[in-house]
C-alpha cells in the first residue's frame, strides 16, 4: 500500500497485518517514482496506490470511494488498466483516474481533465508494477469536490503534506476569505480519511489478506 501523505497514512492506522506493507511516498510523481523503485526491489505481491483524491465527476463527494479501473496520466496519455482480481475485490465507483503534472485546484482545472477523479502519483506507481510484473491497483477516496476551489497551500506543506502551523497561520491572516475553503479542505479530508480506511479494509478483507 502506497499513500502520497502523512495524513493518509494515519488514516490507515491499525489496518497493518502480516503481508501488509505501509509506504509514504511523499507528494508528486517524482516523489513516487523514487518510492516505486525502492518497492519494486522488494518484490511484494501487488501494489495498490491509496490515498486522497479530487473528484472530476460532479456527482462524487467527499468521502465517496474511487476503484480506478484504469489510471491515466495526464500528459502522455499512457493508461494502466487495474489488476481484475483486485478491482473485483475493491468497494467503491469505478472509472478512470487521471495523473494530473499539478494539483487541479479549481473546477476550470478539473473541467480539463477527463476521468472520475484525479490524482498525482497514481501512473507513476502503475508504470512502475506493470514494468515490474506486479499486480496493481488504485483505490481512492474524495477529498474535494469537483466544484471546490482549493487554495494555494502548497507552499504551506512538506513533502509529506504537514502542515507549517506558523505559515497557516500567516496565509490565513493575509487572505481571511480563504479560511472558510481550508475549513471546508479539512471536513473533505475527515471524510475521505474515515472513508479510506473502511474501503481499505474492505478490500484486505475480501482478498483474504
Amino acid at each position: 500500500m502506497v499513500c502520497a501523505l502523512d495524513v493518509e497514512r494515519r488514516a490507515l492506522a491499525g489496518l497493518e497485518r502480516p503481508g501488509v506493507r505501509f509506504h509514504v511516498s511523499g507528494m508528486g510523481a517524482e516523489a513516487a517514482a523514487t518510492a516505486a523503485t525502492r518497492l519494486v526491489e522488494e518484490r511484494p505481491r501487488a501494489i495498490v496506490a491509496t490515498g486522497f483524491c479530487g473528484a472530476l465527476m460532479p456527482i462524487l463527494e467527499a468521502g465517496d470511494l474511487v476503484a480506478a479501473e484504469r489510471v491515466v496520466h495526464e500528459n502522455t496519455g499512457d493508461a494502466f488498466p487495474a489488476d481484475e482480481v483486485m478491482l473485483a475485490a475493491a468497494p467503491g465507483r469505478r472509472g478512470t483516474l487521471v495523473s494530473a503534472t499539478h494539483v487541479a485546484r479549481t473546477p476550470a482545472d478539473r473541467g480539463a481533465l477527463h476521468g472520475a477523479a484525479v490524482d498525482l502519483e497514481s501512473a507513476t506507481l502503475a508504470r512502475a508494477a506493470r514494468d515490474a510484473g506486479i499486480p496493481f491497483l488504485a483505490l481512492r477516496a474524495v477529498s474535494d469536490r469537483f466544484q471546490d476551489r482549493i487554495p494555494d497551500i502548497l507552499p504551506l506543506l512538506d513533502a509529506y503534506g504537514r502542515p507549517d502551523r506558523g505559515r497557516v497561520a500567516a496565509f490565513a491572516l493575509r487572505h481571511p476569505r480563504e479560511i472558510p475553503r481550508l475549513i471546508r479542505l479539512g471536513r473533505g479530508s475527515r471524510r475521505a480519511g474515515r472513508a479510506l480506511h473502511e474501503g481499505v479494509d474492505t478490500l484486505l478483507a475480501r482478498l483474504g489478506a
